[in-house]
C-alpha cells in the first residue's frame, strides 16, 4: 500500500506551455487585430452590463443614429415613406435593449433604446425596430399569440429571424459605405455565425444582396444551433401567464398560411426572400421543431390544457342541451287526468 502511495505521489502531470498562454493573452489584450474589440470589451465588462454606471455615459443623440443609418439603402427605405411618419425614437434606461410600441389612439408609434448600449449595438437595435415598424405598417407584424401553440412558436421564430437578418443586411451596407461599427459589433456577438453566413454569400456573388439568396441564407442559419431556445421560452411563458386570454379563450384562432410569410419576407427593395421557389417552404417542420426538453414539455402541457378545457366546454354544452330536453312526465300525467275528468263531466 505504501508503495502505491509513493508511486502516486511521484506521478506528475506535464506542465502547460506558459509561453503559449502568455502569447495568446497578449494578443487578446492588445486587440489591434480585432475590429470588433468594442463588442468584446462591452460583453466582458460585467459591471457595465449589470450595474448602472457611476458617471453618466456618453449618450449618442438619436439624430446621429438616424444620420448613420441613412448611409444604408435598406435603412433609408425603412425610415422614409408613410411607415415612418410621426415615428418617435427615444431613449429609456429601463428597457434592457430595445422595444417597438405600435401606434394607438392618441399615441404615435415609438421605438425605445437603452442609452447605455454601445454605438454599434444601438445601430443594430434601431434597424431591427425600424423593421418591426415597417412590418406593422404593412400588416405583417402579427401577434404570435393569435395562433395555436405550435404555430405561435413558428411565427415568433420567423419574426425574430427576420429582424436579425435585416439588421445584418443594414450593417453590411453600412460597412460597404465605410462605417463598420454595426458590423464589427455583430461579428463579436453570439450571432456572428449568422453574420458570417450572410457575408460569405454576399462576397461570393454580389447579386445575392438583391436576389434574396444572402438574406435567405442568414434567415435559415438563425434556426440552427440552440439560439431559438430563449425565444421559445419567452413565448411559452406568455402563453402560461396569459391564462384568461390564451389558455381559456374559446375563439377560433388563425391558421398559419404561406400568405403570412409572403408578407413577412417583403423588403423595401429587392426580391422577397421567403418566396424563393428553390428553397424549402418557411412552413417546413424543421423551422418549428422544439428540441429543448423543458420547452417541449411546457408546450405539451399548454396543448393538453387547451384541448382538455375545450372538451370540458363541449361536455357542459351537451349536458345543458340534454337537461333542456328532459320530459316532465308528472306534468303530462296531471294533464291527462284533468282531461279524463272533463270528459266524464
Amino acid at each position: 500500500m505504501a508503495n502505491d502511495v509513493d508511486k502516486d505521489s511521484d506521478f506528475k502531470l506535464p506542465k502547460p506551455d506558459k509561453r503559449r498562454f502568455r502569447h495568446t493573452a497578449g494578443r487578446l489584450r492588445d486587440g489591434k487585430h480585432l475590429s470588433h474589440r468594442a463588442s468584446l470589451d462591452w460583453r466582458l465588462d460585467q459591471r457595465t452590463v449589470c450595474d448602472k454606471p457611476e458617471s453618466p455615459a456618453t449618450i449618442v443623440p438619436t439624430e446621429e443614429l438616424r444620420a448613420s443609418l441613412m448611409q444604408s439603402r435598406t435603412a433609408e427605405e425603412l425610415m422614409s415613406g408613410a411607415a415612418a411618419e410621426n415615428l418617435n425614437i427615444v431613449y429609456d434606461a429601463q428597457v434592457p435593449a430595445s422595444q417597438f410600441y405600435p401606434p394607438r389612439e392618441g399615441r404615435a408609434a415609438t421605438i425605445t433604446l437603452n442609452p447605455f448600449r454601445p454605438r454599434g449595438d444601438l445601430l443594430n437595435m434601431l434597424a431591427r425596430e425600424l423593421r418591426r415598424n415597417w412590418q406593422h405598417f404593412h400588416g405583417a407584424l402579427v401577434n404570435p399569440m393569435d395562433y395555436e401553440p405550435d404555430e405561435a412558436i413558428l411565427v415568433n421564430r420567423a419574426q425574430q429571424a427576420d429582424v436579425l437578418m435585416v439588421s445584418i443586411k443594414v450593417a453590411w451596407e453600412l460597412k460597404l459605405g465605410g462605417n463598420s461599427e454595426a458590423w464589427d459589433f455583430l461579428v463579436g456577438s453570439p450571432m456572428s455565425d449568422v453574420s458570417r453566413t450572410f457575408e460569405i454569400k454576399a462576397q461570393t456573388d454580389f447579386r445575392s444582396l438583391n436576389n434574396g439568396e444572402a438574406s435567405r441564407a442568414a434567415y435559415d442559419k438563425f434556426f440552427e444551433d440552440s439560439r431559438t431556445k430563449i425565444h421559445d421560452k419567452r413565448i411559452i411563458h406568455q402563453m402560461l401567464l396569459d391564462e384568461a386570454g390564451y389558455m381559456k379563450s374559446q375563439k377560433e384562432r388563425s391558421r398559419v398560411s404561406m400568405d403570412l410569410f409572403q408578407r413577412l419576407g417583403e423588403l423595401p427593395h429587392g426580391r422577397n426572400y421567403l418566396s424563393m421557389s428553390a428553397q424549402r417552404t418557411p412552413m417546413d417542420t424543421c423551422y418549428a421543431t422544439v428540441e429543448d426538453r423543458s420547452n417541449a414539455n411546457f408546450l405539451w402541457f399548454i396543448k393538453f390544457e387547451r384541448s382538455f378545457q375545450e372538451k370540458e366546454r363541449q361536455m357542459i354544452e351537451e349536458s345543458v342541451k340534454l337537461s333542456a330536453e328532459v320530459v316532465d312526465f308528472a306534468r303530462f300525467a296531471n294533464a291527462a287526468r284533468r282531461g279524463g275528468n272533463a270528459e266524464q263531466a
